[in-house]
């Protein structure tokens, strides 16, 4: 348990909501009442047109409401950091919910481990009502390798995370040009230079609900591969392969890496035309013909086609039932 005195550092919680009268009051008071002392509660409406800045108004001092037009929840996130106070900064969307200890236990790992500079847990999956309907632990890896997991896995909840502020210095705030994103690209960008701890206990609901915020299907992949085009281009082979750093610009080591990039949006993302450009990038690089791209570029587009004529098969078959 931490000692309460007025050398504990702050935690700013930043609350996006848009239209999210339904379960904002939950979200604030799992804030309110943690067992964690010194935090305040920055509660950003974003630009809803339901009864949710009535209810923030209603709450009075408990928290701090501010009203904007809406942006998106990174530029709502960065209107909150901007004006918060605290020595740490969490996220918490405005329908999960916090357990009560949950800023106790980051802060706690935070302060005996100073290498550090932010950390996430595992959580509940919860539906509308709060039932739970799963539990998630999560990873963990040194940033070299907590990079390239991000690569295949979105691992990281959101409102798990704890950051110090003073990483906004140096990486700068959420990117406001993505709307699905924000958060693994923000990540990425922490890797970059901190490591990034883990409390494995379960210390955050995560609602799962119909009434989620809806996403085009199609903007939401276009914007999720255009983000990691992006980072692998920014980070190159060694911000990702440190090893290599070396021969970083040998065209085997650079034909090798986008065959690693195709790799992991195949196997782990399921994205094949997105992968097959990667393999054919790697064999512009490195035409030869022990490249390995050469050959998994031919089992890719192989098991492309036999999924699209399995789903073409199964939607028949499917028909078929439907019609009698």
């Amino acid at each position: 348990m931490i000692k309460t005195d007025g050398t504990l550092p702050k935690v700013s919680v930043i609350i996006p909501v848009f239209n999210g009268e339904n379960y904002l009051r939950e979200a604030i008071e799992s804030v309110l009442f943690q067992t964690y002392p010194r935090h305040e509660v920055i509660v950003v409406d974003d630009g809803s047109t339901d009864e949710t800045w009535a209810l923030i108004e209603s709450l009075g001092s408990k928290v701090w409401g501010i009203r904007k037009r809406n942006g998106g929840v990174a530029s709502a996130l960065n209107c909150g950091i901007q004006q918060a106070s605290g020595d740490y900064i969490a996220w918490l969307s405005h329908d999960d919910v916090f357990l009560p200890d949950k800023l106790e236990r980051q802060v706690e790992l935070l302060l005996r481990a100073p290498h550090f500079k932010a950390c996430y847990t595992d959580y509940y999956v919860v539906d509308g009502g709060g039932k739970i309907l799963g539990e998630v632990e999560t990873p963990w890896y040194p940033k070299q390798e907590a990079i390239r997991a991000l690569f295949a896995r979105s691992y990281i909840n959101g409102s798990t995370m704890v950051m110090e502020r003073s990483c906004f210095e140096t990486v700068g705030l959420f990117s406001e040009t993505l709307r699905y994103t924000q958060d693994i690209e923000m990540w990425l960008r922490l890797l970059e230079h901190f490591e990034i701890g883990r409390v494995s206990e379960k210390l955050l609901k995560w609602r799962f609900h119909p009434s989620q915020g809806s996403r085009n299907a199609y903007s939401h992949l276009e914007e999720t591969q255009a983000m990691f085009r992006q980072a692998f281009d920014r980070l190159g082979v060694a911000g990702i392969f440190p090893e290599y750093s070396e021969s970083a610009l040998a065209p085997q080591t650079l034909a090798k890496a986008y065959t690693w990039f195709g790799d992991t949006m195949a196997f782990h993302r399921a994205w094949y035309a997105f992968a097959e450009e990667q393999y054919k990038r790697a064999i512009e690089i490195d035409p030869s013909w022990g490249n390995p791209a050469r050959l998994k570029n031919i089992l890719n587009s192989m098991w492309r086609t036999l999924r699209m004529v399995y789903r073409r098969l199964h939607n028949t078959l499917g028909e078929r039932v439907h019609t009698g």
